[in-house]
């Protein structure tokens, strides 16, 4: 998959999970590691080798994670330095680029920028703070069936964490179900974008989710791809207990 970049968006304040003066909820250890390091290794998996990070928020931290001469021995990261383009990447190796897209820039725009630190015409971008055991080889394959001119987001049939009731107008019940699945799937991201639908869209102050994915809609230019195995949200501490709780082999 050498012919893909995979940008990791962890530019966000994560209010939710800790103080601004605190390391972020990507790098807190789920089990054997950190949550990012279990992000990669779904990705190395599949031959993956070569990550962006738009950094925003709490950047130093990432900074610190990356540079540290332990980690880059424990990860086998290359540290790109330059943060440009132009550089070889190595194919034994996890090939990181960092940069600074600044504090309240769009998750759109974060993207495009990606786009001046490799030399692909086509990224997989994914949320720093989702596990997810994605078949990524089948979700390029299915890229690949459109001629990579469509973008591919991959959904996720989630089942609701309560019992629901039916009840009638006066207030009887007249049926119980335990957990029912939610009648429409989930978007968990792990987006396949070419440089041109990405280009295309030169609205750069406007989100993601609710104005480019729309648009993409409209024009017929957005599949989906249905994930079948495990997918975790991290956005609080009670979250990442139960994950670990869950995924005791990573």
């Amino acid at each position: 998959m050498n012919s893909i970049s995979v940008v990791i968006l962890v530019g966000g304040i994560g209010s939710r999970f800790s103080a601004i003066n605190e390391p972020p909820k990507q790098l807190s250890k789920l089990n054997q590691n950190v949550i990012l390091i279990n992000i990669i290794n779904n990705f190395k998996r599949f031959g993956f080798n070569h990550f962006i990070f738009p950094l925003g928020s709490k950047k130093s931290f990432f900074i610190k994670f990356f540079n540290n001469k332990k980690n880059i021995n424990k990860y086998n990261f290359n540290i790109i330095k330059n943060n440009s383009k132009n550089h070889k990447l190595k194919l034994n190796k996890i090939n990181i680029s960092y940069f600074d897209a600044g504090e309240n820039t769009k998750k759109f725009l974060r993207i495009k920028k990606s786009f001046n630190y490799t030399n692909n015409d086509d990224i997989l971008v994914v949320y720093g703070d989702d596990l997810a055991n994605v078949n990524l080889r089948n979700l390029v394959k299915k890229y690949n069936l459109t001629k990579r001119k469509k973008a591919i987001i991959t959904i996720y049939k989630k089942r609701s964490q309560y019992g629901h009731l039916i009840v009638n107008k006066s207030g009887d019940v007249k049926k119980f179900i335990e957990k029912p699945p939610h009648e429409h799937p989930i978007n968990i991201g792990f987006y396949l974008f070419s440089k041109k639908i990405l280009m295309s869209y030169n609205k750069n102050n406007l989100e993601l989710e609710s104005h480019f994915l729309p648009r993409l809609t409209k024009l017929n230019l957005l599949k989906s791809y249905e994930h079948k195995g495990y997918f975790y949200s991290i956005n609080d501490k009670k979250e990442l207990m139960s994950a670990k709780i869950k995924l005791k082999n990573l």
